[in-house]
Formats: C-alpha cells, structure tokens, sequence
C-alpha cells in the first residue's frame, strides 16, 4: 500500500516538474491542428470558389459574352489549379477566345509548372500544347514534350506516336515519319484507323 502511495507521490512529482513542458506540447499540438484544418477549410473554399468562377465563364460564353468569359478563364489559369486550370485553357483554345499563340504557350507553361497535376492528365497538356505549337516550332521542342510520353506506358501513347508520324509527314520527312507509322502498323491493339496509315506509308513509298 505505501509503494503504490510513493508511486502515485513520485508521478505527481514528475507530472509537477513538467507541466510547462506538457502545457507547450498540448498548445503546439492545438495549434498545428487548428493551421491543419484552416488550410483543408481554406483550399475547399478556393476550389469552390474556382469551380463556381469557370461556370459562370460557361454561362457568359453561352450568353456570347466572350470577353468577359475570357478574362475569368485567364484568372482561372493563373490560380494554378490542377483541375479547372486546364479546363479553362482547353475552353479558351476550344472557343479561341485567344488568338495570340505566345500567349496560349506561355497560359500551357503556366499549367505545365503545377506540380500536382495527375499523370495523365499532364500528359495530355504535353500532346495538346505539342499539337498546338506543331507550326512554328522546332523538331526538338515537339520531341521534348512527347518523348516521356512514348518512353512510358501512358494511354496517349499512341496518340503521341501518330502526331509525330503525321508531323514529319507534313514537313516531308518521310524517314522519320515512317518510323513512327510502322510502330502503329506492328501494334495489333492500337484503336486508330489503320487505313489511313497505311495509305501514307504508301504514299512515302512512292516517294
């Protein structure tokens, strides 16, 4: 009986000689909870907020008024949302509510630059802004963007593949073009139309 007394005396002793420190730890743990909760509480609010500003950019543009469904798509993109940012970009290119090529780039780079954008999704950005550039960029420029594609398993791979046999095919470059054409011919479960590659293949063969 008198060791369970000391027991309880030496703990209520140890519990005495800390309470500041257990006091400073409970306090830290309360802030750090509450920061946690205002930032989740804070981000649904900001998302909320995106999506409701990229409806009511569908609602103008139904309404025709563009310019103004324009600029709330650019803040939009600016926010750097890893969902309705691309959205926003894809509808301004889908509506061309922006004819300034630079501009549509440096709005993709913006996207591009998010860091938690999905996989695939990023993937997608990379084929759309190799797609868009295709006129006046650089062979290296398409390469860069799509190469981590085909080097991957992604589901634009083929995709990506096919761009690029067509992007050669329109420049005349018929070596390179029908590399990527004969990877599409040799894959048994591609989903494109195979026709119209093999028309092309013959068409370089012709050359």
């Amino acid at each position: 009986m008198s060791s369970e007394i000391s027991e309880k005396v030496k703990l209520i002793d140890l519990l005495k000689k800390n309470f500041k420190l257990l006091l400073s730890l409970l306090i830290l743990l309360f802030v750090i909870i509450s920061i946690l909760l205002w930032f989740d509480h804070s981000n649904k609010s900001k998302r909320e907020k995106i999506s409701e500003d990229f409806i009511q950019a569908k609602i103008l543009l139904e309404n025709q008024q563009n310019i103004k469904a324009h600029n709330v798509l650019k803040n939009i993109i600016e926010k750097k949302d890893n969902i309705y940012s691309p959205l926003s970009l894809f509808l301004i290119i889908e509506k061309n509510l922006e004819t300034d090529k630079i501009t549509i780039t440096n709005y993709f780079d913006k996207i591009l630059d998010i860091g938690s954008i999905e996989k695939e999704d990023l993937n997608l950005l990379r084929l759309k802004k190799a797609i868009f550039i295709s006129e006046n960029s650089k062979e290296k420029d398409m390469l860069e963007l799509l190469n981590p594609i085909i080097n991957s398993d992604s589901v634009w791979k083929i995709q990506s593949i096919k761009f690029l046999g067509d992007y050669y095919f329109s420049l005349k470059q018929f070596n390179k073009a029908k590399q990527y054409y004969l990877i599409l011919i040799s894959d048994n479960d591609i989903g494109l139309d195979k026709n119209e590659i093999k028309r092309k293949l013959n068409i370089i063969g012709d050359e």
